[in-house]
């Protein structure tokens, strides 16, 4: 039962993130047709994501309600709507397509941290998130080294149709698993209970909301590092589409092996918070190291900061989502999850546009990289100071 669980969430998780991933990894031909930046795309993120942030709170009892598998379900097929809203390429549509793909994120973490934490043992809760999380990178890298061949052979609408049956397919494996997985939904609770209470349960707990915070600082600089590497490497670094597609590549497989990873350690240390830590100041150095960057750089160097970068700032969700977990009153994961992935969420609302308008005054994509240190350093603080007198595990 762990291992199905496992495997159907994390690969729910890889056709909702490429729903996400398309664009950013498409954005320099889109942009094009479009007729718009392609630094534009940073505001497309956060709209998806800003959308995500709002609504979170409000549907933190879907799950509960629905039951997660369900949930799950319900998410993806969000994603589905929003590939074909996108297919008709209008500006109005790509809006529409990116609030879709926004409520779709605000129920896939909590659904599966649902039932990851219900079905999987206490000794190696890290390692389940962990693996679970792979899906996030995995995602990336499944766009980034596919869509951008399919784009130019053709065109970006082949890449959109991709995820569309990607989610199609996904929601109708989960089908025959629904009846056994959501056994314990409560379909007499009001869709939208108390939408603050999840934030209150935070505020309550010092631990919690330190991770929250945090992982707002941290979400910012995972969305940013990911969604503008391929047009930095484009527009400043002298790379085609596709080799700029495959250094996105490394740097998310590398995500997926520091989740492994991080997870591992932190089941046998007993400390995630502080492998966080650790985790915050490596992203802090690989991102000011990134404003270096120049065409004249060595490709086996570039390589070696992208996969560096992903161990770290694509690496660390499983560890927060894990702990979130952990730290929650009984029968309140999904509860919990929900208004703390609003600040996860708010942190890729602000981050993309911040960028976008940093590099409007920049007129430098690696300088832009450089300024993202500063947010990772101000997560490993807040992490620092939530650690400080925290209560052991409930």
């Amino acid at each position: 039962m762990v291992f199905a669980v496992i495997a159907a969430t994390t690969v729910a998780q890889v056709a909702s993130v490429m729903g996400v991933a398309v664009f950013p990894v498409i954005a320099p031909k889109l942009a094009l047709e479009m007729d718009v930046s392609p630094a534009a795309i940073g505001y497309q993120i956060s709209l998806v994501y800003g959308t995500a942030a709002v609504t979170s709170p409000f549907m933190s009892f879907a799950v509960v309600r629905w039951g997660a598998c369900r949930a799950t379900q319900v998410g993806l097929t969000l994603c589905a709507m929003a590939m074909l809203l996108a297919l008709t390429s209008s500006l109005t549509a790509f809006v529409a397509a990116s609030l879709l793909l926004g409520l779709a994120s605000t129920l896939m973490t909590p659904a599966s941290g649902h039932l990851l934490f219900r079905f999987s043992p206490p000794e190696k809760r890290n390692l389940v998130f962990s693996i679970k999380q792979t899906g996030v990178p995995l995602g990336w890298v499944v766009m980034a080294l596919v869509a951008p061949g399919i784009t130019l052979a053709f065109g970006w609408r082949w890449a959109l149709a991709l995820v569309l049956a990607v989610a199609i397919g996904t929601v109708a494996a989960l089908q025959p698993m629904r009846a056994r997985w959501d056994d314990d939904r409560r379909a007499d609770l009001a869709f939208v209970a108390a939408p603050a209470a999840g934030l209150r349960l935070l505020w309550r707990h010092p631990v919690l909301k330190s991770l929250a915070m945090a992982s707002f600082c941290l979400t910012f600089v995972q969305l940013c590092g990911s969604a503008f590497l391929v047009t930095m490497l484009v527009e400043e670094g002298g790379y085609g589409l596709v080799t700029a597609g495959v250094m996105l590549s490394l740097m998310q497989a590398a995500g997926v092996a520091g989740r492994l990873l991080w997870g591992w350690i932190a089941d046998r240390t007993g400390d995630s918070v502080r492998l966080l830590q650790y985790i915050a100041v490596t992203i802090t150095v690989c991102a000011v190291i990134m404003a270096f960057l120049t065409p004249e750089w060595p490709v086996a160097a570039l390589g070696l900061l992208c996969i560096v970068f992903g161990l770290a700032a694509v690496g660390w969700n499983g560890l927060f989502l894990a702990e979130i977990a952990h730290r929650s009153p009984r029968g309140m994961v999904s509860v919990a999850t929900s208004a703390a992935m609003m600040w996860n969420f708010g942190g890729i609302l602000v981050g993309p546009a911040l960028f976008a308008a940093t590099h409007y005054a920049t007129g430098s994509y690696t300088q832009t990289y450089g300024w993202l240190g500063l947010v990772a350093a101000a997560g490993a603080v807040l992490l620092t100071a939530g650690r400080r007198g925290a209560p052991a595990r409930p």
